[in-house]
């Protein structure tokens, strides 16, 4: 069964992110979490084929929780990630330090998003 992570605080685009990864993606579980803190307490939980997360959210950014999910050995250290954010400038230095990481701006590419989840989950 492939499980997806999506993390992200805006409601709206949680639910369009859930009919791609369910609907045409074909993932059979999807978990959501509102912000980093709660998509890093998923990650420790639970083992995910796939993370898709905001980059800018309350209490701890993605880049924060993917670094912490990343640097401690867990069961999703090395789960593809998959950045959907408009803030293309704060991650320059972030990608370049993470293996396995994607980026996809907003307003969403759903192209570039099918097919970054099918090179990072082929792997």
């Amino acid at each position: 069964m492939k499980k997806v992570l999506i993390v992200e605080d805006q409601k709206e685009i949680r639910e369009i992110l859930e009919v791609v990864f369910s609907k045409e993606l074909g993932f059979e579980s999807v978990t959501y979490a509102i912000d980093g803190l709660e998509g890093y307490a998923e990650a420790y939980l639970q083992k995910f084929d796939l993370i898709c997360s905001d980059y800018t959210m309350p209490f701890c950014n993605g880049g924060e929780m993917v670094t912490a999910i990343r640097t401690k050995s867990g069961i999703n250290h090395n789960t593809p990630v998959i950045f959907v954010s408009a803030f293309v400038s704060e991650f320059v230095g972030l990608l370049s330090g993470l293996e396995n990481t994607y980026f996809v701006e907003k307003p969403i590419d759903f192209k570039r998003l099918h097919r970054y989840v099918k090179m990072a989950t082929l792997k």
